[in-house]
């Protein structure tokens, strides 16, 4: 059954879900490297490079054993939760090198390849720019990828989530702010990196 939540406890809720697997793994399992559209040119450059590492991915039991959680414990047990859950790391490759911690990871198959979804806490993540006051608790990075591992992407920074506890998945619900874009992505392949190697 489908749950439409407030922003407050809807957003605890999809990033709470996340947490069972909140052991580190001890390396990336899926690489991704994209282009980013900074919107900042001429003062700065039009385009940073971003690297995405997933070390391990949300399933539909972590989900609905944290709605359960949300279910008797409350919200501030899904946020202190969802603080906790590590899932990879978004690395922006630009002079100030931010990194933001992932939450909640999914891939959902498509007809022509597949969807990646990337669950944050809304932050600060870029120490130039002034983060306009936004109704939402999350980010989220959204993938679209074929089946050579070849797509765009969209980087939402103020976005509500709903979770889906039935189904087991988390989606993004509404945002407030024209997201960034992703115009390049790649997904890094183990086995190019193998051949490179030798």
């Amino acid at each position: 059954m489908r749950r439409f939540l407030s922003n407050r406890t809807l957003a605890v809720v999809s990033v709470g879900a996340v947490l069972a697997a909140s052991v580190s793994p001890l390396g990336a399992v899926d690489i991704f490297k994209a282009r980013m559209l900074t919107g900042k040119a001429p003062v700065e450059p039009p385009m940073v490079n971003v690297q995405i590492e997933v070390t391990s991915w949300t399933t539909p039991e972590e989900i609905r054993a944290f709605q359960q959680t949300l279910d008797l414990e409350g919200t501030d047990a899904f946020l202190a939760a969802f603080s906790r859950a590590d899932k990879g790391v978004v690395r922006f490759m630009s002079t100030r090198g931010f990194n933001l911690p992932v939450h909640a990871a999914l891939t959902v198959p498509t007809e022509k390849g597949k969807n990646i979804l990337l669950f944050f806490n809304r932050q600060q993540w870029d120490s130039g720019a002034r983060q306009a006051v936004g109704r939402n608790f999350f980010m989220v990075i959204e993938l679209k990828l074929n089946e050579k591992g070849k797509g765009e992407g969209r980087f939402y920074e103020d976005a509500r989530i709903r979770l889906d506890g039935g189904l087991g998945k988390i989606k993004m619900e509404t945002y407030e702010s024209a997201p960034k874009l992703f115009p390049q992505v790649q997904e890094i392949f183990k086995k190019a990196e193998e051949k490179k190697k030798k």
